[in-house]
């Protein structure tokens, strides 16, 4: 790996702050929603473009914010600072590889680091301000053994001391691969393994050493981890097409709940049409679990949905996962779905499950009635996000979502077009992030677009 276009030589240390957006998704729990009250209603009309830079490569992924600084990587493995008042390029990491990379930075506030994905297996640490690799901690951390075949997908993410982070395969599904989540603990660099084939083994492993392959986690959101107290930092992972067998230790198409190191699984969610699912590639890890708020007056008050290919939305209750069976409740999609929902709670105590398809964006209300939770059909807004659809976030009680040619701001209320910035290009999974009252995102033609109010400075 080198370090690029060397910056002034700066002396501040970055700290992630309440209206900063440090992680994919904005929080460890990736909800995909954040307030600072910094944008309305009323005044998101008022959003012009403020700035265009062309990156290097294209970046299919997010940028995330840190108090004048933002951070993304590229498909090359090359990870950015920039000013966000100017979209002026700061610094360049670069890693190098066999192939490609879609995933995200993530911020420590503890250790005031950015964490960056690279091209060649490796998790680096770098100092937020310069971009200059530190060697601390064990870092650079590996992943996989092999790039060739394994591929760091989804975004990295932070929470209880630990950096997480997933494999898959690439496109085309080409062996040898087998998904793993890596738990690295920041203060020391201790890492455990959780194999999702294979599982009995707690290392990370060369994929041909395995009897059974694939299980790939790909999705948007990556490593979930599971804000509410009692549940002690669990984190939750959904697994691609491979086999299951529970006995056997491999564990294909499932939600998995993992202890907040890794070190041991605390339960399991399997469809019992695994089969079906696995012979006709309908991954069930096309999606991530999203969190839903605890419903006090639920006989299951934590409750987590998550969608896959076979173009159902399920709720279910993410503190006892039932082994192999049936959800609480399962929604037709009508199509797959391959982006992150947004988990947003309105003024009126109202919580809102908001998911981004090929046709749109639809939103469903959480109910509960005699303890019974229940999602119900709440708002749609309809217009091409292209097949797989793109992840809505809420920013301010503002839907944002990225099309192709368009960013849309929808009123999350009842979905209600509010304003359209039409500075875009074409979309695959980039996604819009949000902080200081401004907007940014990403496109296949290789530009970082940020949109603000006029006025609005950080």
């Amino acid at each position: 790996m080198r370090l690029l276009a060397l910056p002034l030589v700066l002396t501040l240390t970055l700290g992630a702050t309440p209206a900063d957006w440090p992680l994919f998704d904005h929080d460890s729990a990736r909800s995909g929603s954040a307030s600072d009250g910094k944008l309305s209603a009323a005044t998101v009309a008022g959003l012009r473009t403020r700035w265009r830079t062309k990156l290097d490569a294209v970046s299919d992924s997010a940028p995330i914010v840190v108090e004048d600084r933002l951070f993304l990587t590229d498909r090359d493995g090359t990870t950015y600072a920039l000013e966000s008042g100017s979209g002026r390029i700061v610094w360049r990491f670069a890693t190098h590889g066999p192939k490609i990379t879609t995933s995200v930075p993530a911020y420590d506030e503890s250790t005031h680091a950015l964490y960056a994905p690279g091209v060649d297996g490796d998790i680096h640490k770098l100092d937020p301000a310069t971009g200059r690799e530190l060697h601390d901690a064990g870092f650079p951390h590996a992943i996989t053994y092999t790039s060739q075949t394994e591929k760091n997908a989804s975004p990295l993410n932070v929470a209880n001391g630990y950096l997480y982070a997933q494999t898959s395969g690439y496109i085309g599904d080409a062996p040898p691969y087998v998904g793993y989540v890596v738990a690295i603990r920041l203060r020391d660099g201790d890492t455990h393994v959780f194999n999702v084939l294979c599982s009995a083994r707690h290392d990370l492993i060369e994929p041909k050493s395995c009897d059974a392959q694939r299980a790939g986690m790909w999705s948007r959101a990556g490593v979930v981890a599971d804000p509410d107290p009692e549940m002690h930092g669990r984190i939750y992972v959904a697994t691609g097409n491979g086999p299951f067998d529970a006995k056997a230790g491999n564990y294909g198409d499932s939600i998995l709940s993992l202890s907040d190191d890794a070190r041991r699984m605390l339960g399991s969610l399997t469809p019992s049409d695994y089969d079906d699912l696995e012979s006709s590639d309908r991954d069930v890890g096309s999606s991530s679990p999203a969190l839903l708020p605890r419903q006090p007056a639920s006989r299951t008050p934590l409750l987590a949905v998550q969608g896959g290919k076979d173009g159902n939305l399920k709720l279910f209750d993410r503190a006892k996962l039932a082994g192999l069976g049936a959800p609480l409740q399962s929604i037709p999609l009508g199509e797959e779905l391959f982006s992150a929902p947004a988990v947003w709670t309105g003024a009126d105590g109202a919580t809102l499950v908001i998911v981004g398809l090929g046709d749109g964006v639809r939103s469903y209300r959480l109910t509960t009635k005699d303890g019974k939770p229940e999602l119900a059909a709440a708002w749609s807004a309809s217009f091409d996000s292209g097949r797989e659809g793109t992840s809505p976030i809420v920013y301010d009680g503002i839907v944002f979502v990225a099309t192709s040619g368009d960013l849309i701001a929808l009123d999350a209320r009842d979905g209600k077009r509010l304003w359209h910035g039409d500075a875009l290009g074409p979309i695959h999974w980039q996604s819009p992030s949000a902080a200081g009252g401004a907007v940014y995102c990403s496109d296949e033609n290789g530009v970082l677009t940020a949109f603000a109010l006029a006025s609005s400075a950080r």
